[in-house]
């Protein structure tokens, strides 16, 4: 693993008593009194943390009546949200987003939620964890890889569970609302003596998305058709169980394990994907000392059923038209449902200790650490990538060392440095370093860091209906075109794909020129290179991918007379192009009465590109150079609390988005060719975002042992188009119910 989180337990012991407290029981209010342990690799006030760092707190938690607790980033400074349908959500940080963004570490006590299938992707709302387990969310934007390895690129995400110990009792929740949306959870917590505590959670949530049907190309000049059959509705079963053991006051061991199994709409670089019964399974087991921290954990990931509704669409109305193909509907169907499904059962391995002290009277903190990943996609057969069921299996190994050294006692240098070294990608070093003045309750800091994104399974071992093909480690061994197919002399290899790799300069500082108003803002540059290109032809017959010998798709493997190739091609992925990304985040709150908060937030984001010619064709055309996020976007949130005698709270917010282009692949939604399309592009349903929002969101207290929950996003039901391929976001009610003992 990425060196997780240390001694996730002690931020529980410092934020509350010892002694027991009800589930649900109120908890303090000021944010800026919670302890975080993201930045730094252990517990740390957030006005001494030397980061921006952004909190979802159990009272955001427990005001939200959803289940999709990403909602709630939203509201979260620095952090570009996006949101493609009732269920679809995903989030972003500093531009050079896309539909495929791996480069947000999201992190659940102390394992990564990163699904162990190809893509690589964070798991988002397909997750076992619910959210009236949920303390807090730790969001840190910026590159860390120095202390978190590999794709903490551009933020990291720490979700920290709730001890059953400091929270115990029963709950359960109710939610329901418009678009058919429903969720029931259930948690029990028990402290049994003290030794011996345990918890187990389950939630069955479910919906249907906004009515859409993009359209769907049979050939790249072929007039458009609609997506065939589409289901709307989404479905997610999850549950964990947890064990926690003090072997003594200062040792313990906790057991964990969760599965879920989703149903939902998911967007893609080319359309959209059906995907059913996708999987979700962990088994962890962590240890924890005063100074030591050991983590060992597997995750398994399944496709089921899945189905790309492009595919899908193409092959029935090929299969259903007069001609030598022709099939009766319904074995069409069958034919088409087979030749668009995708397959896949993938497992990860991580393990990792970590050891922290503190020299006193040096005034020096070290902080140590190793860890281990082995990743083995496909063990089964399956459809997405190159080879048989185990024939992949990718390991890597890394090594940290974070010092934090008190300078005249005035300042405080945290300088950091990993080492990783992957199967395919060898001796990443990623350095970083903080100077930080301490201002009582806040501080100024200035820093640097360096960060990677690996390329994802799918990105190096892709095998997707043997003409599409992934470009990692060794490359992709090909006859090229007007070669003879015999003669080994001729054979090429392509460029194999290297880590994007981002370098960063940050200043910031947060604190309280007042005791009213409390001020956090960041500003970075950053420089950027070796984006992932859009899959793109070459010419010639693919042999080996990384090793691995490829079948041949006859339609693409070109003809062969007097021993000569020609017509054949397939398609890769390629390195290209640098950035450089610079932007500012601030964030304001004012306490206008002991009860009443307002909150502002805008982030400004602006970038050059060099080099950006990514399909080398001598033209950088705007697809080539776009952010991929609003130059503008901002968050004004109004909250009073503690009405009714302390039992009403409201919440009165607004968004605002500004427009931009967007590109992702084959994907495109920008101002220029808006309501057209431009083979091979998807049609042009024209520029994301240029919309502001209005939300309300309140939470009444019956008693100690029930609450109400009532949300309502986009009271104006504004046009609200977040992404590519997906409709607008309309009007959303929630409300909730929470009975606890």
């Amino acid at each position: 693993m990425r060196i997780s989180a240390v001694f996730l337990l002690i931020t529980f012991f410092l934020m509350h008593p010892v002694s027991a407290q009800n589930e649900g029981e109120t908890i303090p209010t000021d944010t800026l009194a919670e302890v975080v342990i993201t930045s730094l690799l252990r517990p740390e006030k957030i006005t001494r943390a030397p980061a921006s760092i952004q909190l979802i707190t159990t009272n955001d938690l427990n005001r939200f009546a959803g289940s999709n607790t990403g909602e709630l980033i939203s509201t979260i400074q620095g952090v570009e949200f996006t949101r493609y349908g009732v269920d679809g959500i995903t989030f972003n940080s500093r531009g050079l987003n896309s539909a495929f963004n791996n480069k947000i570490l999201q992190i659940v006590d102390g394992r990564i939620s990163t699904s162990p299938l190809s893509g690589g992707l964070p798991v988002f709302n397909n997750g076992s964890t619910i959210k009236d387990d949920i303390q807090q969310i730790e969001i840190v934007t910026g590159p860390h890889t120095s202390l978190y390895g590999p794709n903490a690129h551009n933020a990291v995400f720490n979700t920290i569970t709730k001890d059953p110990r400091l929270y115990p009792g029963s709950s359960v929740s109710l939610s329901a609302g418009n678009q058919h949306q429903f969720s029931g959870r259930l948690r029990h917590a028990q402290k049994v003596n003290e030794k011996w505590a345990w918890k187990i959670t389950g939630e069955y949530a479910g919906g249907k998305e906004f009515y859409f049907i993009d359209s769907v190309y049979v050939s790249p000049t072929a007039k458009g058709i609609p997506e065939r059959n589409v289901d709307f509705d989404f479905r997610h079963i999850r549950g964990e169980a947890h064990l926690y053991y003090n072997i003594n006051t200062k040792n313990e061991i906790i057991i964990s394990g969760g599965s879920s199994t989703n149903d939902f709409l998911q967007v893609t670089t080319s359309g959209r994907n059906q995907m059913k019964g996708v999987g979700y399974t962990f088994l962890q087991a962590r240890y924890r000392s005063p100074h030591f921290y050991a983590n060992i954990y597997n995750t398994w990931g399944t496709l089921g059923e899945s189905y790309t509704l492009a595919g899908y669409t193409q092959v029935y109305w090929m299969r259903t038209q007069p001609g030598p193909l022709f099939l009766p509907p319904d074995e069409a169907e069958q034919v088409a449902l087979r030749g668009a499904g995708f397959k896949e059962k993938s497992r990860r391995f991580n393990a990792d200790v970590q050891y922290q002290t503190n020299f006193r009277d040096a005034g020096l903190f070290l902080v140590a650490g190793l860890d281990f990943e082995n990743s083995q996609p496909n063990t089964s057969d399956g459809t997405t990538l190159v080879g048989k069921g185990g024939d992949i299996s990718v390991s890597q190994i890394g090594a940290v060392l974070q010092l934090e050294k008190k300078l005249l006692n005035v300042f405080r240098l945290i300088g950091a440095i990993r080492f990783d070294n992957n199967d395919n990608f060898r001796n990443l070093v990623a350095p970083k370093f903080t100077l930080v003045k301490d201002l009582g309750q806040g501080n100024i800091r200035v820093g640097w860091a360096k960060a990677y994104a690996l390329p994802s399974i799918q990105n190096q071992y892709a095998g997707i209906r043997d003409f599409f093909f992934g470009n990692g480690g060794k490359g992709i061994t090909y006859i090229p075109n007007n070669s003879l197919v015999n003669d080994r002399g001729s054979l090429l290899t392509t460029q194999p794909l290297k880590p994007e790799e981002v370098k960063t300069w940050e200043f910031g500082v947060k604190g309280k020129p007042t005791q009213k108003i409390w001020i956090d803002a960041n500003a970075y540059y950053g420089t950027s290179k070796n984006f992932i290109t859009p899959s793109l032809p070459v010419g010639g017959r693919a042999i080996s991918v990384n090793g691995i010998d490829v079948m041949h798709n006859p339609t693409f493997a070109g003809t062969v007379s007097n021993d000569t190739l020609r017509g054949a091609s397939f398609l890769t992925f390629f390195n290209y192009g640098k950035a450089r990304v610079y932007g500012l985040d601030i964030g304001m709150s004012y306490a206008l009465f002991p009860s009443v908060l307002l909150e502002f937030k805008y982030s400004w984001l602006d970038g050059k590109f060099e080099e950006n010619d990514a399909n080398k064709d001598g033209v950088i055309t705007p697809d080539e150079k776009s952010l991929n996020a609003p130059n503008h976007r901002g968050v004004a949130l109004l909250t009073v609390d503690n009405l009714l005698k302390q039992r009403l709270a409201l919440t009165l917010g607004t968004r605002f988005v500004q427009k931009y282009d967007f590109f992702s692949g084959n994907q495109v939604g920008s101002a220029e060719g808006a309501g057209t399309r431009r083979p091979p592009k998807n049609f042009n349903y024209g520029p994301l975002g240029g919309f502001t929002t209005f939300n309300f969101g309140t939470e009444y207290r019956w008693s100690d042992n029930l609450s109400l929950n009532f949300n309502l996003t986009n009271i104006f039901n504004s046009r609200q188009i977040e992404f590519v391929g997906s409709p607008s976001i309309g009007r959303l009610a929630m409300a909730s119910l929470k009975v606890k003992n």
